[in-house]
């Protein structure tokens, strides 16, 4: 009987001390702990270059899981005090960047914006594009690169 006790009394000892040991190595406001990766967030870079000569970059922008490019330009538009404007046409259509930074739209010059990611053109418009971690995302104002016609 004296063993059984004995034997109760070191469990109960071993299993109090790994609870306490795990509760004082838990972050105390919830937290994440060093190293350990938010899954809920994506970093990613940005580049507008305003066909002038004038570049502007903005890395390491932090965003959340499955943020579309327009996320992304409203995010760093308003950080960075630019001027930034959107015509939505909803649905599959979605959002047309009007301007970025006073740099508009021109039908009579046939330049627009156009975005590139990983140095690939995008045939998806801005507000439908998801992001993913680690994207280099690439705005330019160019010309129309369908090499339309508009009047």
């Amino acid at each position: 009987m004296k063993l059984i006790a004995k034997i109760i009394i070191i469990v109960t000892i071993f299993a109090a001390g790994f609870y306490i040991g795990q509760q004082a190595l838990a972050p105390a406001n919830g937290s994440k702990v060093v190293g350990e990766e938010n899954s809920e967030q994506i970093t990613v870079s940005l580049m507008f270059d305003f066909g002038d000569g004038e570049v502007r970059t903005f890395n390491d922008v932090v965003l959340s899981k499955n943020a579309t490019m327009l996320e992304l330009l409203e995010k760093v538009t308003t950080d960075n005090d630019l001027e930034f404007r959107i015509t939505d046409y909803g649905g599959g259509l979605g959002a047309l960047i009007e301007s970025i930074n006073n740099y508009s739209s021109d039908a009579r010059n046939n330049r627009y914006w156009h975005f590139w990611v990983n140095n690939v053109y995008s045939d998806i418009g801005a507000s439908n594009y998801i992001l993913e971690n680690s994207d280099v995302v690439e705005w330019k104002y160019t010309l129309n690169q369908f090499n339309l016609i508009v009047n």
